[in-house]
């Protein structure tokens, strides 16, 4: 089976939530109550629960948000100069799972990490806690699946 996320996690309110869906068109964005208190929002084209078949115009599109997401995540975080970003790729195939990213606040890029241990250490940032082998629950498939326009209540 694989899994493949594009997501940013912040100890944040629902008034982020609310900046990102109008920075990033489309974002999969949603309050975390665990493993941490706070937001998280993924590119359109992550988390996807079932087949998906997409226009070639249609996957460009999510893949140009997910970029823009990456490329402009410090420079948008100077909108909230006292939270801590963390931006999570996530790759999964089967039992393998390979994670990087980064974190910023106000602008600065605190760390980048794509090692074994990048998952661990980003979600630090967090104040959340991973033994080896542990997995974060914001990266299980269908978490951000309700976010969908077609799903939300």
């Amino acid at each position: 089976m694989t899994y493949y996320c594009t997501a940013i996690f912040a100890k944040g309110d629902q008034s982020v939530i609310d900046a990102a869906r109008q920075k990033w068109k489309g974002c999969l964005a949603r309050l975390v109550d665990k493993p941490f208190q706070g937001i998280a929002f993924a590119d359109p084209g992550s988390d996807c629960c079932y087949p998906l078949v997409f226009n070639s115009e249609k996957q460009k599109e999510y893949e140009g948000v997910a970029v823009s997401m990456k490329t402009e995540l410090a420079r948008w975080s100077k909108k909230f100069p006292s939270i801590i970003f963390v931006y999570i790729e996530a790759d999964q195939v089967g039992s393998i799972s390979d994670f990087e990213g980064f974190a910023v606040r106000n602008g600065n890029k605190l760390c980048s990490h794509h090692d074994k241990d990048a998952l661990r250490k980003l979600v630090a940032y967090l104040d959340v806690e991973l033994a080896e082998g542990q997995t974060f629950e914001p990266f299980t498939r269908g978490y951000f699946h309700i976010c969908r326009e077609h799903k939300r209540p």
